[in-house]
């Protein structure tokens, strides 16, 4: 059982917990095929998580790397440390199956139109790497714009944008049975904050994140 303010039964799946900047391994069958393993893996940029594990007065909360507690048939639990290389070989399947995680790509835009910069043209192709790397891919994509002209034009200028990258990722590879959403944001959130009718080059963007 694993909770958060909240509670999850045990079951025998391998799965990963990830949430409030908690990334943990939930693992079942470490010791038999009926206990539940959790460990409490390192973040990729260092900082410091946690998570409670079990419920009621019967808890154990990991809140260092490589932390594991292990829970029987009885709910009796324990705590153990581990190496990064004991959890590798341990659960290197189970490692190997979870997805990326999530990736984000910005490209800039020619002032007034859908049209992409010389410097951005060449990530598309970065991008559509990126796509192909994942078995099923999601992709949000959100366009922008600097604070020339109106706002009601610049929210349509924002979303064909969108619109125009979808299309090129589209034509280069992209299948069509992935999940895309288009959002326009117009100069509602400037990378660079400028007064008005300022043409600053980075607020006329696209931001794309691939899940």
């Amino acid at each position: 059982m694993m909770s958060r303010r909240s509670r999850r039964k045990s079951s025998n799946k391998i799965a990963l917990y990830s949430a409030l900047l908690v990334c943990a391994l939930w693992l079942a069958g470490c010791t038999t095929a009926t206990n539940t393993t959790v460990i409490l893996l390192p973040e990729k940029d260092g900082r410091e998580t946690s998570v409670i594990v079990g419920e009621g007065g019967n808890t154990i909360v990991l809140n260092k790397p490589l932390q594991v507690a292990i829970i029987d048939t009885r709910r009796a639990m324990r705590q153990v440390d581990m190496t990064l290389d004991e959890v590798n070989k341990m659960f290197a399947e189970a490692l190997a199956a979870q997805p990326p995680e999530p990736i984000k790509f910005t490209l800039y835009f020619i002032t007034g139109g859908t049209n992409l910069t010389a410097d951005s043209q060449p990530y598309v192709e970065t991008i559509i790497r990126e796509v192909a790397k994942r078995v099923a891919v999601e992709v949000e994509i959100t366009g922008h714009t600097d604070r020339v002209g109106s706002l009601a034009d610049n929210d349509k200028l924002s979303l064909q944008r969108a619109d125009a990258v979808l299309n090129i990722l589209q034509q280069r590879g992209l299948a069509p049975s992935s999940f895309k959403r288009t959002v326009g944001r117009g100069e509602r959130e400037p990378l660079v904050p400028t007064a008005d009718e300022v043409a600053e080059p980075r607020n006329r963007r696209v931001e794309i994140i691939l899940r």
